[in-house]
């Protein structure tokens, strides 16, 4: 049996807005937005590999996270970690303009598209939370 591919996204949000990137130049899904996002390398963790890709795409330094949910996509062999960044440091800059064309907050009442399917379905699930919230 081969192995899962490991992905890793972060989700950030000030407010009821929420950090996505627009994926350009990319394998899976150019031209859509997208949490921050990437893949393990050989002996990383989740979490380390979190905190290396989003100093690489935005380079805010991950303080601290909690795990949100697991994604399983068996077909195609991908196990996809996602995290709410609870706590980070700097200010969130494109740091990868050849994959990213545009990095933004949006409000969570009103996203762009088109959105990569696994950070639709993280954000339709943050829509229900603040909804249920107020």
């Amino acid at each position: 049996m081969s192995k899962y591919l490991k992905l890793v996204s972060g989700v950030l949000q000030q407010a009821d807005n929420v950090l996505l990137g627009l994926r350009k130049n990319t394998e899976y899904y150019s031209g859509f937005w997208a949490f921050p996002c990437g893949r393990l390398e050989s002996g990383e963790n989740f979490v380390d590999a979190l905190r290396r890709e989003l100093f690489e795409e935005t380079g805010i330094q991950m303080i601290d996270g909690e795990n949100l949910t697991t994604l399983f996509d068996h077909e195609q062999q991908i196990e996809h970690e996602v995290f709410q960044v609870t706590e980070w440091r700097g200010e969130p800059i494109n740091r990868e303009p050849q994959l990213c064309q545009e990095l933004r907050w949006f409000p969570l009442t009103q996203l762009p598209t088109p959105i990569t399917p696994a950070t639709l379905k993280i954000l339709m699930s943050l829509v229900g939370e603040n909804s249920a919230d107020q």
